[in-house]
């Protein structure tokens, strides 16, 4: 069976990564629809929100509340796809056992949170740091190829760079970046507070006020002195 905490992270250390992931993609572009990793501070009172989005169908939510958090994610080549059953419906006990109190939230936003598409689902609530699954993945197992019972969780959350260094590799990638500046992305990663001048470092031809306005409007600490 999948080993959920191996592969995914405490939900303090998840909420960073996806805060630092999407600043970076505000930073090296000004249409938000060609971002992968987005954050909104409040989505609703008391909740956060991350997301991941390839452009290729796949996407991933992360829902941050006082109670719990919320991973729901959809590869859409996974067998796990209500797109892939015949019935067109979510998988079997995909939504099991989790808390109300972070359903509610899910159901409160189903359309931006793409409820129905979801080919795996997991929570953690309260104190307790273990991932928890609904009866699906035993569905899955018992019915599925063993490699793909995750329902595409691997895939996604592989998204989520862990270190500057796996970040430039990506961003150069994705951006068709020549250079990119090690020094100043793991200065974001560090959470150091977002300013003109890193701005201009990461992203020469950004509009810098925009990307700061974006950037408080969201949540983060930014500092915005008079620029030359």
């Amino acid at each position: 069976m999948q080993d959920w905490n191996e592969i995914t992270m405490n939900a303090h250390t998840l909420h960073k990564r996806m805060r630092i992931l999407a600043a970076l993609d505000i930073i090296f572009s000004e249409e938000e629809w060609l971002r992968v990793h987005s954050y909104d501070a409040e989505l609703q009172p008391g909740v956060a929100w991350g997301s991941i989005n390839n452009g290729a169908g796949d996407h991933l939510h992360v829902l941050f509340t006082d109670s719990g958090t919320l991973i729901k994610g959809f590869d859409h080549e996974s067998p796990l796809s209500p797109h892939a059953r015949e019935d067109g419906e979510i998988y079997p006990g995909m939504y099991d056992d989790v808390p109300e109190t972070l359903m509610a939230v899910l159901r409160h936003h189903e359309e931006t949170l793409a409820l129905e598409d979801v080919t795996f689902c997991l929570w953690q609530e309260g104190d307790d740091l273990q991932w928890k699954v609904g009866s699906w993945i035993q569905l899955a197992i018992a019915e599925e190829d063993e490699a793909d019972t995750g329902g595409g969780a691997d895939f996604l959350l592989g998204y989520m760079e862990k270190n500057p260094e796996d970040y430039v590799d990506w961003a150069k990638a994705y951006y068709d970046l020549q250079e990119l500046s090690l020094g100043a992305v793991a200065k974001v990663y560090e959470e150091e507070p977002l300013t003109a001048s890193l701005i201009k470092q990461l992203c020469p031809q950004r509009d810098v006020a925009a990307a700061l306005d974006e950037l408080r409007l969201r949540g983060y600490v930014v500092e915005r002195p008079l620029i030359e």
